[in-house]
């Protein structure tokens, strides 16, 4: 039993020996290999390190730099998740991946975001595609946003903008008045015909209202007792003259109580002319001729045939028309270009193309408080009769508001009631916003330009609230950013366009009130 177990013993012992050098080997081998791959990759382990850590301070500084919008106010920006203040829906965080795509020229630019300027508020995208209206995209560079007040736009965006430009100019300002007239009686030609002496129309010419009468035509025969005494002692008195002879002192009474009757008769309201045929007849007449001193229309009748009338009575009225006044209402804001003698020219529908040519004589002191006019009267001549009262005239004045100004398109002005702005091009494709001060309006479209502008220049003036909506979005980001640099930005205080333009609060409000007063709220 001992000679047969010694054996075995040792052939355990031999077989435990070689798993035990076989285990040995393998974790000699582990350990030669995890030595090995330490010195391999020691150095890449550091790299690897460094750039986690360069990860994660990135992803520190993308999470500081977080910001978050709403969907349908893109103008409302934060720099924390939250609600909306204006629609309370939940804010989602902007994308801040930046495409880089390549100038016309070649160069390489940092596209800041893509937007759609045509929507309101102006749509922004941190890719290119399309706008909610199908619109494609614009790209805006981060140097066009560091670019300060002025805007910076690529040549071929600007050309599919239709951005249009003119040049400010120096020369004469003047401006064409068109106002609407309306034709009437001029008050020093009216004339009423008043009775003196009571009696009775014995006979009515002028019967009808609006007949044109001549100076010296008849109006009316009147049959008055006083007349016909007074006409009377007249002739007698011619008679006793002529029987006296010589310059005694019978003649010279005679003379004096024969110029006391004419002088009563003209005291009536009889005409020299019509005294001296009475005072050659032989007797007085039944009733005196009354005719018509000047001429014109007989506008108002106040008696028929055999009315009676008493004395201070008015009879008939007559207007002279061969002068009209032509009434025009100016606003106030144009009455410094009207002046006493100035030339006006009037037309009207009844005559198409004649003119009337006439001068300013009257502008009245006062305005009205309910229209804000006041009115300007012409004094034109009618010697033709073709112009009557009650038409409707188109009055044309030319003023001269100075004879050397600088001028500019109006429609390069964006007029917000309180300022007025213009985009001036500047070199390096820049569009600069300035502030102007505006004059009177000019001739062919042109505004005097008072301050801002200088002869030369060039200005927008086709696609300027483009730019104008371009100019404040980078201005709110600027003021963005130099509050979040300075630390004066709290969380709650600031709003912008979109997923990639942040933008103040106070300018969001300025944009809603651009939209009120004309489109410009910066």
């Amino acid at each position: 039993m001992n000679a047969s177990s010694k054996p075995f013993g040792r052939s355990e012992r031999g077989r435990a020996s070689t798993i035990l050098l076989v285990l040995v080997a393998a974790v000699i081998g582990v350990l030669i290999g995890m030595r090995v791959g330490d010195r391999d990759v020691a150095a890449p382990g550091t790299e690897t390190a460094s750039t986690a850590a360069a990860t994660d301070a990135a992803a520190e500084t993308e999470e500081a730099a977080q910001l978050w919008t709403c969907g349908m106010h893109p103008q409302v920006v934060q720099d924390h998740p939250g609600e909306c203040p204006i629609c309370h829906m939940e804010l989602t965080p902007l994308r801040m991946d930046t495409p880089r795509p390549r100038t016309a020229a070649g160069a390489e630019r940092n596209v800041k975001y893509w937007w759609d300027p045509m929507m309101n508020p102006p749509y922004i995208s941190r890719e290119p595609g399309k706008s909610p209206m199908g619109m494609d995209l614009l790209p805006v560079y981060e140097d066009e946003v560091s670019a300060g007040a002025a805007v910076v736009i690529d040549p071929v965006i600007t050309q599919n903008m239709g951005l249009r430009t003119a040049k400010v100019r120096e020369g004469v300002v003047a401006r064409d008045l068109r106002l609407a007239g309306f034709v009437k009686e001029a008050e020093p030609g009216v004339r009423d015909i008043n009775l003196r002496v009571s009696g009775w129309v014995q006979k009515l010419y002028a019967d009808t209202e609006g007949m044109h009468v001549r100076a010296g035509d008849p109006l009316f025969e009147l049959y008055s007792p006083d007349l016909q005494v007074a006409v009377e002692e007249l002739i007698a008195l011619r008679k006793r003259a002529s029987a006296i002879s010589g310059a005694g002192i019978g003649g010279s009474i005679a003379a004096d109580l024969r110029g006391a009757a004419v002088r009563k008769l003209e005291l009536y309201g009889l005409p020299r002319e019509e005294i001296d045929r009475l005072a050659r007849m032989e007797t007085a007449p039944g009733t005196i001729m009354f005719r018509s001193p000047i001429t014109g229309h007989v506008t108002e009748k106040m008696v028929v045939q055999g009315s009676a009338v008493e004395a201070g009575e008015k009879v008939l009225r007559i207007v002279d028309h061969t002068v009209l006044w032509i009434d025009a209402q100016v606003f106030e804001q144009q009455l410094g270009l009207i002046s006493h003698g100035q030339r006006v020219r009037a037309s009207v529908q009844a005559q198409p193309g004649q003119f009337y040519e006439g001068e300013v004589t009257f502008i009245h002191p006062h305005v009205s408080d309910m229209t804000r006019t006041a009115l300007v009267r012409t004094t034109v001549s009618n010697p033709s009769l073709e112009l009557r009262p009650g038409m409707f005239a188109d009055v044309h004045i030319h003023s001269m508001v100075t004879e050397r100004g600088v001028m500019a398109p109006r429609d390069a002005v964006i007029d917000t009631g309180q300022r007025q702005v213009v985009f001036v091009m500047v070199e390096g494709g820049r569009f600069e916003p300035r502030e102007v001060l505006t004059g009177s309006a000019a001739e062919h479209g042109m505004v005097q330009i008072l301050k801002g502008l200088a002869p030369g220049e060039t200005v927008v003036v086709s696609g300027q609230f483009l730019l104008d909506a371009e100019s404040r979005l980078q201005e709110a980001l600027r003021k963005y950013l130099d509050e979040r640099k300075s630390g004066n930005a709290s969380s709650g205080e600031h709003a912008g366009h979109g997923s990639g333009a942040p933008v103040p609060a106070t300018s969001a409000a300025k944009t809603g009130a651009a939209a009120a007063d004309g489109g410009d709220g910066r």
